[in-house]
């Protein structure tokens, strides 16, 4: 069984584990201000026309708690039926609280993190463990998956769910569709990547680790403990990648290396042991010598546990260097194509094809340039300016309690409470980090919400007020507590779909820059369409490098004449990060796109009708799926609201 953690940019980067979404959020960093002239336009327009994962892992059910459904219920009355049809529906939800609670303990820090009293859920007795990293434990994966597609479709009959249990139904059966289709190609999976691996996530998870009980204590020394084999686990998977011919390249080896060896390099003061000191001195239940003896014993196995894993991680890493074939994406490997499809329509949630996802893309680059170019036609001076801007606000908390309040227009209200706090990513792990990251709440207490702030990524505060926007209101923050509070079940509370969290991150984001435009509405404009623009040249490098095999001089080429990029460090380095992260930007950017072109059809359809609030309500009742099946449910939400107003102008 594969099991995991993982960030995301903003919300972070997803590896292959279980079907429990990373614990956080990251965001990616802008491009820099773009000269966009009307010749440059027509250029690039030409060149471009020219040119959990989310991976899901459920253990099967166990058998006391799967359903045999007749055929057909003709036999029976109508008092029989209701009573058959109850059955069925309370199995149903037999079955996906198996699958929440066996999933959640293939991992105990995703167990900790989705659930602060595992007790007040039947859950007392659990194996400490980070998972499994394996091509064997996803072939197993994959039977299971496979396993549980069955089950779902020959023992549940759809029509006899409720309404909301069909909804439950859908997403599932195309979580674990998705899933199987990735676990095809058991050796391309990559749980070392440079910003999103594991051993770059860990040492947040670990700080952020919540002391709300002695046994929340034991439980963290105790994964302290399991680290070495976790990365022995790690390095024997990498090794047989490079058996296989499927070894990261050189590049990625060093990232990967210098990463490790930042996290452990002043071992005498690391950060880590200085939160557990803070976190064991706010447990009350402890006494003053109990809190001295578990600070002895996180000292010790943070120097017996933490820093030889690390240590043997860049020891194997430095022992493969030279192993990786192919200096470049995935569509240099022989099936590499064929798994990008499918890690690409996990990651997004998009039913499109790549051919399809690419002229989205150009068309939504070409139409953020024309706008630039139409803003800045008149006054060629508010491009200097723009490049300049700044949001009239810079201030965390002040940003977020005005976003937090104009949202209100155009977004439901967040009945439940909500608390929140900002920290900044230590500066050992600021080169590994994006410039922001949302915490996840637990399921149980989702009052409790955190935001980092990488300062060194971030730079300065003139752009921060987008930034929260994406973390927060009405990003990550807003949407998972609401999406959380209105979700019927608690898988689908950890069921997510990153092309969706993600892309409603860079929704909100965009959003933003029409409520905090700084002196000038137009400069917010500008910076707004640059932003997009940004995304879609990226996404598109995306599938330039890994489906259509651009190597590194062709990348240099198409940055140069869309940015005037002559630095070949900086292009080699874009090279390089989107190797190193396939469908990255992707499940940000072509799942922002998907939110836009379900508006576009509901304004279109709705005319009059149409309300800002209640499309995002909508949204975010529906929760994490993939769009295609949003877009089904969409049609019903458009049928009803237009039935309503039909009404109301009777």
């Amino acid at each position: 069984m594969i099991s995991g953690f993982s960030f995301c940019a903003s919300r972070r980067k997803n590896f292959p584990c279980s079907i429990l979404e990373p614990t956080c959020c990251q965001l990616v960093k802008e491009m820099p201000m773009i000269r966009f002239d009307r010749r440059r336009v027509l250029t690039l327009c030409l060149i471009l026309g020219f040119a959990f994962s989310f991976v899901s892992c459920y253990p099967a059910i166990r058998q006391e708690e799967t359903v045999s459904v007749p055929p057909s219920y003709e036999q029976y009355s109508k008092e029989e039926l209701k009573t058959k049809e109850q059955s069925v529906q309370e199995a149903f939800d037999g079955f996906t609280e198996g699958i929440f609670r066996d999933s959640i303990l293939q991992n105990t820090i995703s167990l900790h993190y989705y659930l602060t009293d595992p007790k007040a859920f039947g859950i007392e007795d659990y194996p400490i463990t980070l998972g499994e990293y394996s091509s064997q434990a996803i072939r197993q994966s994959q039977e299971n998956n496979t396993a549980l597609l069955a089950q779902l479709q020959n023992d549940f009959d759809y029509e006899t769910l409720t309404e909301s249990q069909r909804l439950t139904y859908d997403i599932l059966k195309a979580t674990l569709e998705t899933s199987l289709a990735c676990e095809e190609y058991p050796l391309y999976y990559e749980y070392l990547s440079p910003n999103m691996g594991v051993q770059a996530e860990l040492p947040i998870l670990l700080a952020e680790y919540h002391f709300y009980s002695r046994q929340d204590v034991e439980d963290y020394l105790a994964i302290l403990s399991v680290l070495p084999d976790t990365f022995a686990q790690l390095i024997a998977f990498e090794n047989e990648k490079a058996q296989a011919g499927l070894f990261m390249c050189d590049e990625g080896v060093e990232q990967v290396i210098k990463g490790c060896q930042d996290i452990i390099s002043d071992p005498e003061n690391h950060f880590l042991t200085e939160v557990f000191a803070d976190k064991i001195n706010q447990l009350g239940e402890l006494t003053e010598e109990e809190k001295n003896q578990y600070m002895e014993r996180n000292r010790q196995m943070m120097a017996e546990a933490f820093f030889p894993a690390y240590q043997s991680l860049i020891d194997g890493m430095t022992a493969l260097k030279g192993s990786g074939i192919n200096p470049g994406g995935l569509a240099g490997f022989s099936n590499g194509r064929k798994y990008y499809e499918a890690l690409v329509k996990s990651t997004t949630g998009s039913g499109r094809s790549i051919k399809d996802m690419k002229t989205l893309l150009l068309n939504r680059l070409n139409e953020d340039l024309s706008a630039i170019n139409e803003i800045l036609k008149d006054n060629e001076s508010l491009y200097t300016q723009a490049s300049e801007f700044s949001f009239s606000l810079t201030d965390p908390e002040e940003i977020l309690a005005d976003l937090k309040q104009k949202i209100q227009t155009d977004f439901p209200v967040l009945e439940t409470e909500t608390t929140y706090t900002i920290k900044t990513v230590h500066p050992s792990l600021e080169d590994v980090m994006s410039p922001a990251l949302y915490m996840v709440a637990p399921i149980d207490r989702l009052s409790e919400n955190t935001i980092y702030i990488n300062e060194k990524q971030s730079g300065d505060n003139r752009m921060l007020y987008a930034t929260l926007a994406h973390e927060g209101y009405p990003g990550h923050l807003y949407q998972t507590v609401f999406s959380c509070a209105q979700a019927p079940c608690n898988l689908r509370r950890v069921i997510s779909f990153p092309g969706y969290s993600e892309g409603w991150g860079i929704y909100a984001e965009y959003y933003s820059y029409s409520l905090d435009a700084g002196a000038d509405s137009r400069l917010a404009q500008i910076r707004a369409h640059n932003f997009s623009a940004s995304m879609a040249i990226y996404a598109l490098l995306d599938i330039y490098i890994n489906y259509d095999n651009w190597d590194m001089e062709k990348t240099a080429a198409f940055l140069k004449e869309c940015y005037g990029v002559e630095n070949s460090a900086a292009s080699d380095a874009t090279f390089h990060m989107i190797v190193a992260e396939p469908g990255y930007y992707l499940k940000y950017y072509v799942g922002y796109l998907e939110f836009c072109q379900l508006r576009h059809r509901a304004e279109q359809k709705l005319g009059e009708a149409f309300s800002p609030v209640e499309f995002h309500r909508f949204i975010l009742e529906t929760g994490d799926c993939p769009f295609w099946l949003l877009s089904q449910y969409m049609e019903r939400w458009m049928a009803e609201t237009e039935q309503g107003a039909a009404k109301s102008d009777n």
